[in-house]
């Protein structure tokens, strides 16, 4: 392409070079979804992303059943590996399902715990009693940052 311009650098050599790492992504699905929903209004029948149902069964029958080949942010390998296991039935379940596959929670060791957790095949622990209602909800497992940064603050009591 005439004037592209390609780093050959990779994220630990801007890292050991002290240069602040931009990752600019090019996400094909959403300018896929765009475009659906020009045609669609250009056709007479406009969709309103904000009416869509979230809790449609039958989405998340597919969910379970990893038939999620072009469907944005689950249509990877490891999300279809884990989507059987996982078992989403409800858009908080999908929102911990596109978490987990993320280098912060596979570095440090937390989709599996989470995932037998959720089978119910270990008991749940909160690692503090302050972290117990910022970690409810993911069954005592961090796999959000937000997480994290909140735990910090109640044990530290750096508010």
């Amino acid at each position: 392409m005439p004037g592209r311009m390609v780093v050959q650098w990779d994220k630990d050599d801007c890292e050991d070079l002290g240069i602040v790492k931009i990752d600019p992504l090019g996400l094909g699905m959403l300018a896929a979804m765009e475009d659906a929903l020009v045609i669609s209004a250009g056709r007479g029948k406009p969709v309103d992303l904000a009416t869509i149902p979230m809790d449609d069964p039958a989405v998340y029958d597919l969910l379970c059943r990893a038939d999620t080949i072009g469907t944005f942010q689950v249509e990877s390998r490891a999300q279809m590996a884990t989507l059987p296991i996982m078992k989403p039935h409800c858009f908080y379940d999908l929102a911990i399902e596109v978490a987990i596959i993320r280098p912060g929670p596979i570095v440090g060791d937390l989709v599996h715990p989470y995932l037998i957790r959720r089978c119910g095949r270990e008991k749940i622990d909160y690692i503090h009693p302050a972290c117990e209602p910022i970690l409810r909800r993911t069954l005592g497992v961090p796999l959000f940052q937000e997480q994290v940064l909140r735990m910090a603050m109640e044990v530290t009591k750096f508010l």
